[in-house]
């Protein structure tokens, strides 16, 4: 490789940044390119810092035998009218496009084809040293024909002038419309912000600011120009990388390839994969409800983290379950529901709503303290639910009385006896059945009536 492509010249790169905010390109693309600048008189220029627009008024040879005297005084009567002869009134000087009353001057106005310009720097090759400095942006400068709206304007005045004195002769009372703006949404308010109207408006409500014009043969920009070259020259390589860590600086992985910077622990990667995770079967590991409604959407985080935990309890106590019964036990929208058990179990269209996965009898069996804690702790979270809800349904006044009554109610916070989805004869020959399975172990879990038609 070394000979095949051998290294002709080493030039030295250094980097200015004294003029690397202030550094524009201007491109002029319908100007001949045979055409300099050196005879160009600039008669007046501004800009417009906020918008990044700038403005050169350029002086035009009134003398020349390529010049029309007669039109170009027409122009000038047709955009500012017939001009006084009291030309000292400088306020009325100040609203003309043109002063001298004709046309002896072309304005430029710029504009901003490239926006992303973090990538451009101007160079400058001087004794075999290549000095850079980067760029603020890149304008192009193209001739403005605004006086033709100025014309336009005047005529329309002249017409609305004409109207409001006819107007005035006949005035009659005219119906008048009140319109009340509507709230719009982030995504309204994006648009409109990025819409031909409102940019235009912002254009317009920016003043022109006056600037200086220096021709380049002068001292100011020769000192302008001596800022491209970077102050410091220091002999020093720059590449302080090694070969593996300046390919991938040059080239970098995608995200997906890339390493975590942060290995999460143990605890947090499980509660992220029982947040994630979509199979269920029951409650040895289940995310909390906390965890998977940190924030409010279409109802309470609180409310929505009650009805799940009222839908787990109920699946400790019941093989199937009636979503119409659940809805109208946590009062929720009917989809809320529908979601929150979508979540946990399947719609079974003979028995009603069940576990995704059946539960594990071996599991159970083999670690009854698991279960016995699981047990408590649901029918704690239960005994929350109900209290959460007779204090909504009573008065202040009474609250903290119905509080003490739901203690000690054995119907509201006792768990249920087991039943069946069908019958309760079908319930005691599928208790007799689980026993003769199970032996010993007695199962805390019941099972519900619920509907044959819940489909959705």
């Amino acid at each position: 490789m070394e000979d095949e492509d051998p290294v002709v010249q080493e030039i030295p790169v250094f980097l200015s940044q004294a003029l690397s905010k202030h550094l524009y390109i201007y491109q002029y693309p319908v100007r001949p390119a045979n055409r300099d600048w050196k005879d160009v008189k600039v008669k007046n220029a501004s800009i417009k810092p906020k918008n990044q627009l700038v403005r050169l008024e350029i002086g035009l040879d009134t003398y020349s035998d390529k010049y029309c005297p007669s039109k170009g005084e027409q122009i000038a009567i047709n955009t500012d009218g017939q001009q006084e002869s009291s030309w000292h009134v400088k306020e009325k000087d100040r609203s003309q496009y043109f002063r001298n009353g004709i046309m002896d001057k072309i304005v430029y106005e710029s504009s901003t084809p490239c926006v992303e310009t973090q990538h451009y720097t101007v160079a400058i090759l001087q004794d075999k040293e290549l000095h850079c400095t980067s760029i603020q942006g890149v304008v192009q400068m193209r001739p403005s024909y605004s006086y033709y709206d100025k014309q336009d304007k005047r005529k329309h005045d002249k017409n609305k002038s004409n109207d409001s004195d006819d107007e005035e002769k006949d005035s009659e009372v005219q119906q008048i419309t009140v319109k009340f703006a509507r709230q719009e949404t982030e995504v309204a308010k994006k648009a409109r912000e990025k819409s031909f109207e409102t940019m235009s408006h912002r254009l317009a409500e920016e003043p022109w600011y006056d600037a200086m014009w220096r021709h380049h043969d002068t001292d100011q920009a020769e000192l302008e120009r001596l800022k491209l070259f970077s102050a410091t020259s220091s002999d020093g390589s720059a590449l302080r990388l090694r070969g593996r860590e300046y390919v991938r600086a040059l080239v970098p992985p995608a995200e997906e390839d890339q390493a975590p910077d942060q290995i999460p622990s143990l605890q947090d990667q499980v509660r992220e994969i029982l947040i994630n995770g979509e199979h269920m079967s029951i409650f040895y590991y289940a995310a909390r409800s906390a965890d998977l409604y940190p924030r409010a959407a279409h109802a309470p985080a609180a409310l929505l983290c009650a009805a799940r935990d009222h839908v787990l309890y109920l699946f400790t106590q019941h093989t199937y379950i009636d979503r119409r019964k659940v809805a109208a036990a946590v009062r929720l929208p009917p989809d809320e529901v529908l979601q929150i058990i979508r979540t946990v179990a399947k719609y079974n269209p003979q028995h009603g709503w069940e576990l995704l996965i059946p539960p594990d009898l071996a599991f159970e069996a083999k670690y009854p303290e698991v279960m016995q804690r699981q047990n408590l702790h649901w029918e704690a979270r239960q005994r929350l639910f109900n209290e959460m809800l007779i204090g909504e349904s009573v008065p202040k006044r009474q609250r903290k009385k119905s509080q003490r009554e739901s203690v000690s109610s054995d119907t509201m916070l006792s768990p249920k006896t087991r039943c069946n989805s069908v019958s309760e004869e079908d319930s005691d020959r599928k208790r007799h059945k689980n026993k003769s399975a199970t032996g010993s172990g007695k199962r805390t879990r019941n099972i519900s009536s619920s509907s044959a038609h819940d489909g959705t």
